[in-house]
């Protein structure tokens, strides 16, 4: 008798893990890059003025043309707590990665997307790298030296990749943009 309930009870804990994993699979084969809800979740809050105001900043330090007028800009020592440190930028990190998914995600039904979502694959490495060279710089101590010249340049490049993938929904006349918008 012990022997048929442990194998009934084999037999049923096999169905409904077969079960799981099926249904998840075909939740992975129509959602590649997770379902919206989930994208959105993924994104860190960050405080989208700072980061366009250190954007900007960094922007036209470089020459480029001004995007709003700023009164003066920006010191280091100011960036630094604006972005909420090497923590703040580990969130921007994270970021990047749910932004690229969020293009492959219009791709699935806008192939011309593909360029766009490229282009921020690419993005994000450079986030990584700078990233990565803040990090080596801080452990040896150096990190102020090498802070004006990767954290702004990661600040300014998820800027930009927020403001493309905003355009990309907004030209593909998606309904999820204003919740994109709200979120970035």
């Amino acid at each position: 008798m012990y022997f048929i309930v442990a194998l009934a009870v084999f037999f049923l804990a096999t169905a409904a893990i077969s079960i799981y994993y099926f249904r998840r699979r075909d939740r992975v084969k129509r959602y590649p890059y997770g379902e919206w809800e989930e994208l959105l979740k993924r994104l860190s809050v960050v405080n989208r003025e700072n980061v366009e105001t250190i954007a900007i900043s960094a922007s036209n330090q470089q020459g480029r043309p001004q995007a709003t007028e700023l009164e003066d800009d920006l010191d280091m020592s100011q960036i630094w707590p604006m972005i909420g440190g090497m923590d703040g930028l580990e969130v921007l990190e994270r970021n990047c990665a749910v932004l690229v998914d969020l293009v492959f995600y219009v791709q699935q039904w806008y192939p011309e997307a593909l360029e766009i979502a490229e282009q921020l694959r690419l993005n994000a490495r450079e986030i990584e790298w700078h990233i990565g060279r803040l990090k080596g710089a801080a452990k040896v101590g150096k990190a102020e030296t090498s802070f004006p010249e990767n954290a702004q340049r990661v600040i300014e490049i998820y800027y930009m990749m927020t403001r493309q993938v905003l355009s990309l929904y907004q030209q593909c006349n998606l309904p999820e943009f204003a919740d994109l918008q709200r979120a970035l």
